[in-house]
């Protein structure tokens, strides 16, 4: 029993060929001679590694490397490419479920109202000039009152409702 104690010690110490290696990681042994070269595995002597050191060396490098290294790792890169598609993925959701507006569909849309709003304001003193004329001021006052409320009215009958509808199917301003 001691005897194989003792001998799986030594097996993480053995020895092994390029090829040996390459046969235990699944590689191909140009594979393994360029992470050799990139400083990932250490070699022991010509075309030999030790067993324990170039596993555990090729196991971090599969798995990004060492977490105390100060340069992120390739899992660090993979965690973060995948909660920004999640996020996507939910603010898409949000938007099939009309929840979420682009934020330029919104910004032509209120600027379209916007437009709309001041274009009518600015007609008021043309439409109410032949009406107003020789009459008194509360009369002239009315009248202005009216016509203003008038313009205003589009305002009044804005609900979000309408972003989705008018972003689909275009504003009734569109034909």
């Amino acid at each position: 029993m001691t005897k194989s104690k003792a001998k799986a010690d030594k097996l993480q110490d053995k020895e092994i060929l390029t090829s040996e290696l390459a046969a235990i990681v699944g590689k191909t042994p140009q594979w393994l001679r360029q992470l050799t070269r990139d400083g990932i595995l250490r070699q022991v002597g010509r075309g030999k590694y030790k067993l324990g050191e170039s596993v555990q060396a090729y196991c971090e490098h599969v798995s990004g490397g060492k977490e105390e290294d100060a340069k992120p790792r390739l899992i660090d890169y993979k965690t973060e490419h995948e909660k920004t598609k999640a996020e996507k993925a939910l603010l898409e959701l949000e938007q099939m479920k009309g929840n979420l507006h682009a934020a330029a569909d919104v910004e032509r849309l209120l600027s379209d109202l916007i437009l709309t709003t001041k274009s009518r304001l600015l007609g008021v003193p043309s439409r109410i000039a032949t009406e107003c004329e020789n009459e008194p001021a509360d009369v002239v006052e009315s009248i202005v009152r009216r016509e203003i409320e008038t313009a205003l009215s589009s305002l009044a009958k804005y609900t979000p409702d309408k972003i989705g509808g008018e972003l689909e199917h275009g504003s009734p301003e569109d034909g």
